[in-house]
């Protein structure tokens, strides 16, 4: 039986809005974030701000002092029940993540937060156009074939978190 994300979690996310977009405003989107490693992947901009993840962090990056300078926001993340990893997600101005899926744990699912989202910026899971809406969490299969365009002059920043779904 699959857990239901829209009870508790994506609520308890929504309602952080606030100060989980208060804390991204204290970062440097460009010298706090860390460059996706898969160059070939996009084309732009792609990076991350780890804040969370239960087990060893699959990139090199300072996991306490990012946590520490988003306190709240790793405190209400922490609260979450099933949540595997969780981290702003930055697509850059004119920037693009190509088509692909992540088929690594697929008993998860995603969530993107709107935290920046300028117009200009929006995702295709499955053939399906998505846009997001800051305040507003969208919940997807990772494992469908997914990409981001964000043709704005502004970076779009989510925040992204995977919850294991499945017993």
């Amino acid at each position: 039986m699959a857990y239901d994300l829209t009870q508790v979690v994506i609520p308890t996310i929504e309602r952080a809005f606030p100060v989980v977009r208060k804390e991204l405003m204290g970062l440097d989107l460009q010298k706090d974030f860390y460059p996706w490693p898969q160059s070939d992947g996009y084309t732009g901009v792609w990076s991350v701000f780890g804040l969370f993840f239960n087990c060893e962090p699959y990139l090199p990056i300072d996991l306490p002092k990012n946590q520490a300078r988003c306190p709240e926001t790793v405190k209400m993340l922490k609260s979450l029940p099933r949540l595997v990893d969780a981290g702003f997600s930055l697509v850059g101005a004119h920037s693009r993540i190509l088509p692909h899926t992540d088929n690594y744990g697929p008993k998860l699912q995603r969530l993107h937060l709107g935290v920046q989202v300028p117009k200009g910026s929006e995702m295709i899971v499955a053939g399906q156009k998505i846009e997001w809406e800051e305040g507003r969490v969208v919940m997807f299969d990772r494992s469908q074939l997914h990409e981001v365009t964000n043709t704005s002059d502004v970076a779009r920043v989510v925040l992204l978190c995977d919850f294991e779904i499945a017993d």
